[in-house]
């Protein structure tokens, strides 16, 4: 079964009392004022009201759109679509004849049954770089699983000891997250990114601990691993809300939202950063797969264990069905991944309650996990720097340099929770002009100094203040990185569409730009990168 639909069809997520149009308003209003704004075109509820994102259920109506977007305050307007889970189904494969790969345990392992005879490939292989020392700095933040549920009466997530905490359901409300998904899906995630040290079943990523390493299960999908735009932006905030610094959404779909995007920043910027599964098309038409195609998302491809078959033909490979486009950041280990689910799961059972699932759904919890130890290891992190860390020190595979089959390369969590992180980039999230325009400008002589990268992230805005006959040059530098830049009048809403009062024709690491405002107010600078990753420091001058 596809975990997508196929490209260009995203399908409308209806629910009771019809479908759900997700607002976002050029400021953040209060809740009378929303419902006042929104008045009459249907039931209105909190999305993220804290990233001024609303959620009007309605009949799907064409003109409902168009009709909210009209609206005083109203900054975006789009329908809530449909997302999947992004597991495979196991077909039974014969496996070609290649040589074994010795699985070797880390010194003083855990007595966790699969963990001790060698079974979790990906935490036990040396290759994979993960050792049971890079968890021995907590307390790590905790991690919210967005998914079916985990089921808490699972021997390895029940009792006075486990790491479970603050549960909701996006689906109902409730504050209750029992995994009720046909595959157990919630629950083998979780056991990837966290399943305690408890001396059964499995060991997680980053085990989890009561007190110290918690887990936050969060209902979005229904029992069919379906899930919404308004449930996931629920789920993120939910999870901010209550601690959480990284977001495991193992789902996606073709279709992007502006609503979407805005929660994502506005998490981003409250320090937790959102990882999510690129899909398992890469043998078919590889479509862009939301959330993990949104900026500030991390996107994560499935690695191959040692055994080759038709889904991996080279050991430790990628694997073939790993989806492949823009979306990719990192490769982990994606198949063949044993993990908790609850017992009444019979799909690819090893032993009750333990089964063995792939895709890139599976990928995803193991750089969740890794993610939660850098921020552990480096206390104050912020999510823009993990993200950073996480990206710069993957080991390069496939072609040489950043690609679209592994992104930046295997994911090392060595080297991420060992080495120092890059320096933090203050102006972050920037990319759209509803993020900076209640951010501090620029002087009209300033300079910002950031990060360029023509992969994830490609647009940086800034704020500058100018007066009508005012002159501006603005000029930037990189030295890995091709940049283009644009002058952008008061009142543009986002730099996505319209034009800019002035830009470069082409782009270089060196652009210049001169401009004389033509009104007084608050402009905006943007800088594009439109090839490479390399630091930049933008100059804004008279």
């Amino acid at each position: 079964m596809p975990a997508i639909a196929p490209a260009g069809a995203p399908r409308l997520a209806n629910g009771p009392g019809g479908a759900s149009l997700l607002v976002t308003f050029r400021d953040v209003p209060t809740a009378d004022a929303a419902r006042a704004a929104l008045e009459g075109l249907g039931h209105v509820e909190p999305a993220a009201p804290e990233a001024g994102i609303w959620a009007v259920r309605a009949p799907a109506d064409p003109d409902l759109r168009e009709e909210a977007l009209a609206r005083p305050g109203v900054d975006t307007a789009a329908w809530s679509l449909s997302r999947r889970t992004d597991e495979r189904i196991i077909q039974a494969q014969a496996p070609v004849a290649s040589a074994p790969v010795a699985l070797t345990p880390v010194a003083a392992a855990p007595t966790d049954e699969y963990f001790a005879n060698g079974r979790q490939w990906a935490l036990t292989t040396p290759a994979t770089t993960w050792g049971l020392d890079l968890t021995g700095t907590p307390p790590r933040p905790r991690i919210a699983i967005l998914d079916s549920g985990v089921d808490s009466t699972h021997p390895e997530w029940s009792g006075p000891d486990s790491p479970l905490v603050r549960p909701y359901s996006a689906q109902t409300g409730r504050q209750s997250a029992e995994d009720w998904g046909k595959t157990g899906h919630g629950t083998h995630v979780a056991g990837s990114a966290a399943a305690p040290i408890n001396g059964i079943g499995v060991v997680g990523a980053a085990p989890g601990i009561r007190g110290a390493a918690e887990v936050i299960p969060v209902q979005i999908s229904d029992q069919d691993g379906y899930s919404t735009d308004a449930t996931m932006i629920k789920g993120i905030r939910w999870s901010v809300q209550n601690g959480a610094k990284v977001i495991n959404i193992s789902a996606g779909g073709v279709g992007d939202s502006p609503a979407f995007q805005r929660v994502i920043d506005w998490a981003f910027g409250k320090g937790a950063l959102v990882i999510a599964s690129v899909g398992n098309d890469g043998q078919d038409y590889g479509a862009l797969n939301y959330p993990a195609s949104y900026w500030n998302v991390l996107g994560v491809a499935a690695q191959c264990s040692g055994v080759v078959n038709a889904d991996c033909p080279t050991p430790f490979g990628l694997a073939t069905f790993s989806t492949r486009n823009r979306s990719v950041d990192l490769v982990a280990p994606g198949v063949d991944i044993i993990s908790s689910v609850p017992p009444r799961v019979k799909q690819g059972e090893v032993s009750p309650g333990y089964a063995i699932k792939e895709g890139t759904s599976m990928a995803t919890p193991f750089v969740a996990g890794v993610a939660a130890e850098v921020f552990a290891a480096h206390p104050g992190a912020t999510a823009y720097q993990v993200l950073m860390q996480l990206l710069n020190t993957a080991t390069d595979m496939g072609s040489p340099g950043r690609d679209t089959a592994t992104g930046s390369g295997l994911i090392n969590p060595r080297a991420a929770v060992m080495l120092p992180l890059p320096a933090n980039d203050p102006y972050e999230p920037n990319s759209d002009i509803s993020e900076v325009r209640r951010a501090t400008p620029l002087t009209p002589v300033a300079t910002a100094a950031a990060f360029a990268d023509g992969w994830n992230d490609t647009v940086d805005v800034y704020p500058v203040v100018l007066r009508k006959g005012q002159s501006v040059r603005l000029s930037a530098g990189a030295k890995r990185a091709k940049l283009k830049l644009a002058l952008w009048p008061p009142g543009t809403r986002t730099i996505t569409a319209g034009t800019p009062a002035a830009a470069n024709r082409g782009s270089s690491a060196t652009p210049r730009l001169g401009y004389v405002a033509t009104r007084s107010g608050r402009w905006y600078v943007s800088v594009r990168a439109t090839a490479g990753r390399s630091p930049y420091r933008l100059t804004v001058g008279r």
